[in-house]
């Protein structure tokens, strides 16, 4: 067993180790200890111009209050305005979509008056084309006729 010399000199180590731990906690809580101080310094602070801007800013939400008032009540008289507005508006649609039926009627019956005349015009070319035919055919005739008469009076 051992002595009481050796289990000193066994336990001088480990309370050594013991006490150095101990003032590196001390000295990483005075650390912590500062550092907290610090925070609640900046915390204080802000804290103090939290309330200076709420203070702020309510006021300017108190006098932006007839503000608002007044531009909604303006905004219900432009949207009395813009409703009258858009009924004109459907009005002149509905005159233009009349027009534009009637629009379209004269553009049908246009479309069959060309046609029409495409049509006479084929029709007038074939019987002109007859009449070139005739022509030719009597050009030959008279042709044939003066050849002859050529032939009998040489």
């Amino acid at each position: 067993m051992p002595t009481a010399d050796q289990r000193l000199d066994q336990l001088e180590p480990v309370i050594s180790e013991m006490l150095a731990r101990q003032d590196e906690l001390s000295a990483k809580q005075d650390e912590l200890s500062a550092k907290l101080e610090r925070v609640s310094a900046k915390l204080e602070r802000v804290s103090a111009q939290v309330k200076q801007i709420t203070v702020t800013f309510t006021s300017a939400l108190t006098r932006q209050s007839d503000n608002i008032l007044f531009l909604l009540e303006r905004t219900d008289a432009l949207t009395d305005k813009t409703d009258a507005l858009t009924d004109k508006n459907n009005a002149l649609t509905d005159k233009v979509n009349a027009l534009t039926d009637k629009t379209d009627v004269l553009t049908e019956k246009t479309a069959k008056i060309d046609r029409d005349v495409s049509d006479l015009r084929v029709e007038m070319n074939q019987r002109f084309e007859r009449i070139d035919q005739r022509f030719e055919r009597a050009d030959q005739r008279f042709e044939q006729l003066f050849n002859y008469l050529k032939e009998r009076l040489k």
